[in-house]
Formats: C-alpha cells, sequence, structure tokens
C-alpha cells in the first residue's frame, strides 16, 4: 500500500510544517523545500546506517525549514516534543525511521510534480490550500 494512505498524518505534519513557514515567508520556492526534504532523507538515511550526517550549506531560510521540519520528524520517532504543551507521542503512534525515509521519498516526489506542471511554488501553493 503506498505511503500516502498509510502513513497521510507524517505526511500532513511535515507539510504542516512547511506551510507554517511559508505563510511567513511567501518567497520561499518549491526548490528550497526540495533541497530540505532531500537533505533530511539523507540525514536519517545516515543515522539508519550508523553514520553521521554531513552538514548542509543551506541558505537561512532553508535551515529554518531544516530545523522545523526536523522537530516534527523527532516528534513522529517518539524522541522530542514539537513545542512545549505538545502531547508526548504514545510508543504506538511513533514511526521508525524506515518509514520516514519512505514519506520523504513521497515528498520528494510530489515537489518534482508539482513544480513541473504549476511552477516555481506550484508544490507550495497546492500544500497550502490542504493543510490547515
Amino acid at each position: 500500500m503506498p505511503i500516502e494512505y498509510e502513513h497521510p498524518d507524517v505526511l500532513q505534519n511535515i507539510e504542516f510544517a512547511v506551510v507554517s513557514l511559508y505563510k511567513r515567508h511567501r518567497e520561499m520556492s518549491d526548490y528550497d523545500v526540495l533541497r530540505v526534504y532531500e537533505n533530511l532523507l539523507e540525514d536519517y538515511k545516515e543515522e539508519s546506517q550508523g553514520r553521521q550526517p554531513r552538514r548542509h550549506n543551506q541558505s537561512e531560510l532553508e535551515q529554518q525549514l531544516y530545523d522545523d521540519i526536523k522537530i516534527m520528524c523527532e516528534w513522529r520517532l517518539g524522541r522530542a516534543l514539537p513545542f512545549e504543551d505538545a502531547p508526548p507521542m504514545e510508543n504506538s503512534d511513533s514511526i521508525p525511521v524506515d518509514i520516514l525515509l519512505q514519506c520523504f521519498k513521497r515528498l520528494i516526489k510530489s515537489v518534482n510534480m508539482w513544480t513541473k506542471a504549476a511552477g516555481r511554488q506550484g508544490y507550495l501553493n497546492f500544500i497550502i490550500q490542504h493543510v490547515k
């Protein structure tokens, strides 16, 4: 079964972090999001193989997005809280890293599709309509 049907909540949590920053920084582009998704995919893949993730050369906006998404991912992995009032992730609700990797692969595919179809903010303008 496709990851978007098995774990739509995880995808939505990640996209919520993207939309939250996009609302404050309308200059953000799909390329910024794509780079961050690719960097996080690489980092979690390295972690799952017991290696230290490398440092990424990201713009200030990309770094903010990276940090925001990483907080959400750590919460979904059951490691941290995204904000002070957030309930801890129950063990039965947390996901393993391999599910998170599948989510990033799907999100990357979506960014590429929407950018090709609708331009430099096609993905962002699509998800802002669906993520509240």
